[in-house]
Formats: C-alpha cells, sequence, structure tokens
C-alpha cells in the first residue's frame, strides 16, 4: 500500500498533494485537538459524555450552527471553546479558501492547456489548422474521444469549441505524459513540416509502441522516412490532390463521389467492419441503409465476391451507408 502511495505521488506534482494534505492535517488537528481537550475537561461535569459528543460538540461549534444541546460548564472547558471556536471557523475559512483556489487554478490549467487528462484509447491531434478541425468534426460525429496538442495554440478558438487542448512541445515527454500518451489509441499529425511531424512520431513511438499513428505528407519523397519513423498511415497530399484534379477534368462524377463519401457529416459514409471469426457475408447483420462494396483481405480490396461468401477471420468488410 505504501509503495502504492509513493508511486502515485511520484506521478503527480507532489507540492500539490503535500498542500492538500497540510489543509487537511490542519482542520482535522483542530477537530481532534477540540474533540480531546472538550472531553478531558467536562466528562465529570456532563452526565454520559462520551467521545462521539464531544466530536459532535466540536464540529457544530466550528460550523457556528451551536445548537447549545452540549455546553462547557468548567472553565477549562470554556477556555477551550473559545479557541475552538475561533481557530476552527478561521481554519474552516482557510480551508474553503484553499479548496476554491486549487479549483480556480484547475480552470485555468484547462483554459491555457497547461493541465493534464486522465483519457483513455483517446485520439491525440497534434496541430491546430483548418485540417485539424475537419478531422474533429469526424471524431465527433463517430463519438471519438481526442484532444489537441501543440506549442501555439490559439486557446480561445479552443475553448469556444469545448475542445481538450495540451499547450506545450509534442516532441518533450512531459507534453506527451500530460496528454496521457500511454493509454492513448491514435496519434494524428497535421502539421504542414515533414520534419517536425517526423520528430513527433519518433518521440511518441519510443513512449508508446503500439500507438496507432497517421500523419499528412506534404513532400512525396518523404514518405519512406515518415514509414521509418513509424508511421502506420501517410496521406500524401500531394498525390491525393493531384489525382483528384486530373479526375476532375474527365471523370467530375467521381471526384463528388469521394468527397462525399470522406465525410460522415452529411450525404453518405463509407466505414470498415472488421472479421472476427469466419462467417458468411449473408448471415452479417447489415441495416437497411447500409451495403457491403468491398472485402479487404492480406492487403488487397476484392471487389467480385458473392452474397454468400465466406469471410475469414481478420478480414474487413467496407461498407457505405447513407447518413441521412
Amino acid at each position: 500500500m505504501l509503495l502504492w502511495l509513493i508511486k502515485k505521488l511520484k506521478a503527480k506534482n507532489l507540492e500539490e498533494h503535500v498542500e492538500k494534505i497540510r489543509i487537511l492535517a490542519l482542520l482535522f488537528g483542530v477537530v481532534i485537538f477540540g474533540t480531546i481537550a472538550f472531553y478531558y475537561f467536562e466528562r465529570g461535569s456532563i452526565e454520559e459524555l462520551n467521545m462521539g459528543d464531544a466530536l459532535y460538540w466540536v464540529v457544530v461549534t466550528i460550523t457556528t450552527v451551536g445548537y447549545g444541546d452540549v455546553t462547557p460548564k468548567t472553565v477549562g472547558g470554556r477556555i477551550i471553546f473559545v479557541l475552538v471556536a475561533l481557530g476552527g471557523i478561521g481554519t474552516i475559512a482557510y480551508v474553503l479558501e484553499q479548496l476554491i483556489a486549487f479549483s480556480t487554478k484547475k480552470q485555468i490549467k484547462v483554459l491555457f492547456g497547461s493541465g493534464a487528462v486522465k483519457m483513455k484509447r483517446h485520439t491525440i491531434i497534434v496541430g491546430w489548422n483548418a485540417k485539424a478541425e475537419e478531422a474533429i468534426k469526424e471524431l465527433r460525429h463517430a463519438d471519438e474521444e481526442f484532444l489537441v496538442v501543440g506549442s501555439e495554440l490559439d486557446h480561445a478558438a479552443l475553448n469556444a469549441e469545448e475542445i481538450h487542448h495540451i499547450s506545450g512541445d509534442p516532441t518533450k515527454s512531459e507534453t506527451l505524459n500530460r496528454s496521457n500518451i500511454k493509454e492513448a489509441k491514435t496519434l494524428m499529425i497535421s502539421l504542414e513540416n515533414d520534419s517536425e511531424t517526423i520528430m513527433i512520431a519518433l518521440a511518441v513511438r519510443e513512449q508508446n509502441p503500439n500507438i496507432n499513428i497517421i500523419a499528412t505528407c506534404e513532400a512525396r519523397e518523404h514518405v519512406d522516412m515518415m514509414r521509418g519513423a513509424g508511421i502506420n498511415h501517410i496521406i500524401s497530399y500531394a498525390e491525393i490532390s493531384g489525382r483528384l484534379l486530373a479526375h476532375a477534368v474527365t471523370e467530375p462524377v467521381v471526384v463528388a463521389f469521394i468527397v462525399d463519401a470522406t465525410t460522415s457529416v452529411k450525404g453518405f459514409d463509407m466505414k470498415q467492419i472488421k472479421i472476427e471469426s469466419k462467417t458468411k457475408l449473408s448471415d452479417m447483420t447489415l441495416s437497411e441503409n447500409e451495403k457491403a462494396i468491398a472485402l479487404y483481405r492480406s492487403g488487397r480490396f476484392i471487389l467480385d465476391f458473392a452474397a454468400d461468401a465466406m469471410l475469414e477471420e481478420g478480414d474487413y468488410l467496407v461498407v457505405i451507408a447513407s447518413t441521412s
């Protein structure tokens, strides 16, 4: 138990814990002193007085309730009454003041991103820009927990959108620990500097070897370096935007379909279903607005499959669904 307590204290701000313990110790000290002293002086003058009665008297005294059903009869008891009344009321006021200060300090930390989060299985988004904003719309639609991390954040805009955020250098362990990186599910890097993206990916991979890292790539020649840095999914804007531009000339309807399919907020959406055990496609339960359009197996897509096709464990079914 002691080792567990020491570990918890080391994991958090020790100074803050000591301050809280000091405040509580002061309050309990007044209560314990008053209870013992009142019992000592008044046990002979008040019939059937016990420690419970003495504690009750201290509580009603320092909270200024003062029912008057238990009153000191001796000189010593009256002196204790004065000490408890003055010291206890002052202590209560001090405790309330400190609790309000702690609460205010915590709120300030939240507003300016200097605190920490206890999220689990969440997505960490590095960078605050138009790409991150679009990603957040999709994550919110999917009811995913997320937070934004960065050294230069627009706190006012993030607070207005009620978005959790951590201010700090995402390559530093201190910032990553405040983001609870070891419990995070996904890291999304939406920066415009590929070098920064690679550095962040390396730092995060060291902290959480199992995290799924997704990043944008501005320069096509950096894709291999990003793979080497442990980034699982790389979105190359040069390639994607170039292809869409070309298709928009010859096949604009296809481009409209792709754009619509990449948002779950309106129109229709594409999603994946992981196959956990061997089963037939006809036995899969899909809603009326869902339709299987592709099967992903062993790194390739299969478009031609029968309605009773056998699905293997580890396969993915690509489904298109209406969001209206």
